[in-house]
């Protein structure tokens, strides 16, 4: 009963009543359930056996996340992690790791009190599916896109030595929510001067008077908050 508690106080407070009407009064907690649901899970085994450097995942490890489905119903305390490389979540059963996959069915996943929607947005003119982590809330939601690339190993050549495959991390992207629900990707600070142009000038000015930058994530917080009247 606490960690159901717990889990609609964050909930509510991430994402207020709208999410909260929508789940249903007992939770799904029979993990062999979630692989019903999420029939496109697979067994990560065989998949994770080439050695490489660095690492696909966010965490450290596998930690209790919880799982909140558009249908209303969720899951609690399932061991999980997310893969960047791959932009899924796996999920832990008997030692054995499956990706989560038909993501479609997620509304939010919440792990290490961080807060992960499934949504479309929009990249350089693109639609794309995917997870973002929410890091601010209010009128306009503003989150971030975690990025990983892979490099292929690399062969000696002269006085260079073999190389294995690398997993590096690269500087995440970050977005924000419109008042039509777009989900767009923002380069500098003052393009949500732009995105919003009723408070441009508002913006701008507390960005130029703040000194404010865009690749600063307390600074797009900072940023947020004001946008949003905290």
């Amino acid at each position: 009963m606490g960690r159901k508690i717990l889990l609609i106080a964050a909930i509510t407070f991430y994402f207020g009543n709208s999410i909260i009407s929508q789940i249903t009064p007992s939770k799904v907690i029979d993990l062999r359930r979630l692989q019903i649901d999420f029939e496109q899970s697979k067994s990560t085994e065989g998949m994770n056996n080439t050695v490489y450097e660095g690492t696909p995942y966010l965490f450290e490890r596998f930690s209790g996340a919880d799982i909140v489905l558009n249908a209303g119903q969720g899951y609690e305390d399932v061991p999980m992690n997310y893969n960047i490389y791959s932009d899924d979540f796996e999920y832990m059963i008997d030692n054995v790791s499956y990706v989560l996959g038909n993501n479609d069915i997620v509304s939010l996943i919440s792990i290490n009190d961080r807060n992960f929607c499934y949504m479309t947005y929009t990249y350089n003119s693109a639609q794309i599916k995917g997870y973002l982590e929410l890091i601010a809330d209010g009128d306009f939601r503003f989150f971030k896109k975690h990025r990983v690339i892979y490099t292929e190993s690399q062969p000696t050549t002269g006085y260079k030595e073999a190389q294995p495959p690398r997993f590096s991390p690269r500087s995440p992207d970050y977005f924000i929510e419109l008042n039509n629900n777009e989900v767009v990707y923002f380069n500098k600070l003052n393009d949500l001067a732009d995105l919003i142009p009723e408070e441009g000038d508002r913006i701008k000015d507390y960005i130029k008077g703040n000194k404010l930058k865009a690749r600063k994530e307390e600074d797009i917080i900072e940023i947020a908050d004001f946008i949003n009247g905290k």
